[in-house]
């Protein structure tokens, strides 16, 4: 699926409402990137946790998050424990990016980014699969939080410092 989609234009603009520093690094035109979503995150009050990479360097944070389950589980169960984990509360509507393949801004056909209400995003996480195998999945809410997670299962979490009610 190709980033020019209605979905992919609808969950770009809503990124960029939602998180502001994503202003400087991704737009309509450009797509969604997780790579430069990533790199708006670090602008923002960030945090990370890369305990959940085997391959992890000892520099690497490690918070922890291997142990208390990593993303092994339903997809309900880690997003739930990645919400704990980072201590993020979520408001408002939600972006889920299950599939954000990176610099071509596309994702795979069964990975559709959508839009709901937070409340709502564990039971849409049970619609596609989103954590582990090899995806980079973004969740943009609209209280100017977000959640990454990168196909290398670092998991990544920062709060908007631009957002008024963030």
């Amino acid at each position: 699926m190709n980033g020019d989609a209605p979905e992919f234009i609808e969950a770009t603009r809503l990124t960029l409402k939602f998180f502001p520093e994503a202003l400087d690094y991704i737009s309509i035109e450009t797509g969604l990137d997780w790579e430069a979503f990533l790199s708006a995150m670090m602008q923002a009050d960030y945090g990370a946790d890369f305990s959940c990479d085997p391959y992890r360097r000892d520099t690497d944070p490690d918070l922890g998050l291997a142990r208390l389950g990593a993303i092994d589980g339903t997809d309900r169960e880690v997003y739930e424990r990645l919400l704990k984990h980072s201590g993020l509360t979520t408001a408002g509507r939600a972006v889920v990016v299950p599939d954000a393949i990176g610099r071509d801004c596309s994702s795979s056909d069964e990975c559709l980014p959508l839009v709901c209400h937070s409340a709502r995003v564990p039971e849409r996480l049970a619609e596609v699969p989103c954590f582990g195998g090899g995806r980079n999945t973004m969740i943009v809410f609209e209280n100017g939080t977000a959640l990454l997670i990168d196909h290398n299962d670092h998991v990544h979490w920062a709060k908007s410092r631009r957002r008024n009610d963030g």
